[in-house]
């Protein structure tokens, strides 16, 4: 049975002008494409997302990400590339190569992030926060682990702090929020219809929104008050590593801290309130 590769040789006659752009990019950059979002395919094509789009549909699929998931087996398969997890571990590696490769990929991760920090777009943020009558906090997936955690961490020092996993309740929620409020949404890939979704529905309301992502341009990040872009790359075969996660908590807890920072005393009196307040479940 022939790959996604395969598949767009045998349709290449049936594709426009700017379809064949799509394909010609992708036989020239097929490993470039796997960590590309659909946005700056286009942009690197010169075409619009709509034509990515509609490539991946003549194709019979659903989406450019199923595309990037057909296409990373193809180049596993065709390209002689050892089988992967997580994209770094081989099948054969021994327990210290596994502990040094993970090392390895989380500070690889977490230096990328830290060059990709636009320190006025972190400040920038921090200034929704202060301003805002509610923060709201919106993620599915691991990026919903990371949007809990951010309700958790906060509500230690402000108690206008929200967050529900029910994708339903997300958007009700969403909904509601106005330019007094504040959306701060997680999404990696920027492509996660609920939360491109909610974005809509925060912005039809006015309400301010902090993206944290991977990708500049991507239809999550459009509209966007500030964008906090995250290091990492994860593969189509690669869902869920937990380099995405542990970059997305450094870029959380930079924000906990410089909002901490300029409500020093604040944050200080309701952290010790909030410590006492748990300290009798400790033994």
């Amino acid at each position: 049975m022939g790959g996604i590769l395969e598949s767009i040789e045998k349709n290449y006659s049936k594709f426009t002008k700017s379809e064949k752009k799509v394909a010609d990019y992708i036989f020239e950059n097929p490993r470039k494409v796997l960590y590309t979002s659909i946005t700056d395919l286009a942009v690197n094509c010169k075409v619009g997302d709509t034509t990515v789009f509609r490539f991946c549909k003549e194709l019979n699929l659903n989406g450019y990400q199923e595309f990037k998931m057909l296409l990373a087996q193809d180049i596993t398969k065709n390209g002689g590339e050892k089988e992967t997890v997580a994209g770094i571990i081989e099948g054969g590696d021994d327990t210290r190569t596994i502990c040094e490769k993970t090392l390895s990929a989380h500070m690889d991760g977490l230096k990328e992030t830290f060059q990709l920090l636009d320190f006025n777009q972190l400040e920038r943020a921090v200034d929704f926060m202060s301003a805002a009558r509610r923060i709201h906090f919106f993620g599915v997936g691991s990026s919903g682990a990371i949007a809990l955690e951010a309700k958790q961490k906060f509500m230690r020092i402000i108690p206008n702090v929200e967050f529900v996993s029910d994708s339903h309740m997300q958007h009700i929620a969403a909904s509601l929020l106005d330019s007094r409020d504040l959306a701060i949404i997680f999404s990696y890939s920027g492509s996660t219809k609920d939360m491109i979704e909610v974005h809509k529905l925060v912005k039809q309301n006015g309400c301010p929104s902090v993206i944290i992502t991977h990708f500049t341009k991507t239809a999550l990040t459009a509209g966007a008050d500030a964008v906090l872009l995250c290091g990492s790359n994860e593969g189509p075969l690669d869902g869920g590593a937990s380099t995405t996660s542990i970059v997305q908590l450094y870029i959380l807890e930079v924000l906990y801290l410089q909002y901490f920072v300029k409500h020093y005393n604040q944050c200080a009196e309701s952290k010790a309130i909030t410590t006492e307040a748990i300290t009798m479940k400790l033994l």
